[in-house]
């Protein structure tokens, strides 16, 4: 099990890609809040997404996030470093993702 300081890190890799000039621009009309739910820290994080910029990341839960990713710190962390399989990992239940198709296929270039 990964810290949830690991996890803040990992995070914010995530947060510095929209930081990509390509990434801005596709993500131009994107204003969503994506809340990060890791069962083994018993924990939650929202990154909360203006006009394709992150506003805010913290360390809270909210009651009705646009989007919700639902997984352990070490799934988490191992889609970010490309040592576990994406597909696999939510065909198996190990990561669970709600939110409207065209979102979640958006964000699959951000995540992946």
């Amino acid at each position: 099990m990964a810290s949830r300081e690991e996890v803040m890190k990992g995070l914010e890799r995530v947060k510095a890609r929209f930081n990509d000039p390509a990434i801005k621009e596709k993500f131009k009309d994107f204003t969503k809040k994506m809340q990060f739910s890791f069962t083994d820290l018993n924990t939650s994080f929202v990154m909360d997404i203006e006009n394709g910029e992150v506003k805010s990341l913290e360390e809270k839960n909210i009651e009705k996030p646009d989007i919700l990713v639902t997984t352990t710190s070490d799934i988490f962390l191992g889609i970010l470093d490309k040592k576990v399989n994406p597909m696999t990992s939510y065909m198996t239940g190990k990561i669970k993702v709600k939110g409207a198709m065209g979102d979640l296929l958006k964000l699959q270039k951000i995540m992946l």
